[in-house]
């Protein structure tokens, strides 16, 4: 995937001190999201193996660097619930770059890669306090599926499912 002419690239474990500075510098994502700042640990997650309840699911964890430090992430789950289906766990960009498109380019990234792997469906969550990216999601062609109850951090209620059909969208 190739994103503003450069290349995202797969993270792992050698990439845990980059991806919690990145999660530090995005800590009111995290706090808004699940009421806690993040830390090494945040990152650990990220990179970590899948929750008991997703693990027959394929995670694929890429980052989006820029002199030197990464200024995005993105986390995504493959054939969950079933073949085809896909989640973004989250897309993560940092402060300084927001509200500059390159969220959408990610997106359109990450939507050609799946096309590319046979995906049909994609999937995300967004809480109700994160109007922002409710409505970023909204003009990238996601709606709301339905609504469940979920628990991030220390906080626990209805989150948004929404979903959107995969087809590639190249910028």
């Amino acid at each position: 995937m190739v994103v503003d002419g450069r290349a995202l690239e797969r993270l792992g474990p050698a990439d845990l001190g980059r991806l919690a500075e990145l999660c530090v510098r995005c800590s009111d994502f995290f706090e808004l999201i699940g009421g806690e700042p993040a830390t090494e640990a945040t990152a650990a997650e990220i990179l970590g193996p899948l929750a008991e309840k997703v693990a027959r699911g394929t995670k694929h964890v890429w980052g989006l660097e820029e002199g030197g430090r990464l200024m995005a992430v993105t986390e995504l789950l493959q054939d969950y619930p079933a073949a085809g289906e896909w989640y973004v766990g989250l897309l993560l960009i940092a402060p300084e770059r927001r509200r500059q498109g390159l969220g959408a380019r990610i997106c359109a990234a990450i939507r050609d890669w799946i096309a590319g792997q046979g995906g049909t469906t994609l999937r995300l969550v967004v809480q109700p306090q994160n109007g922002d990216a409710r409505r970023f999601w909204e003009r990238e062609g996601f709606a709301i599926e339905r609504e469940v109850m979920s628990r991030t951090g220390r906080l626990e209620g209805a989150v948004a499912v929404l979903k959107a059909s995969v087809s590639v969208v190249s910028v």
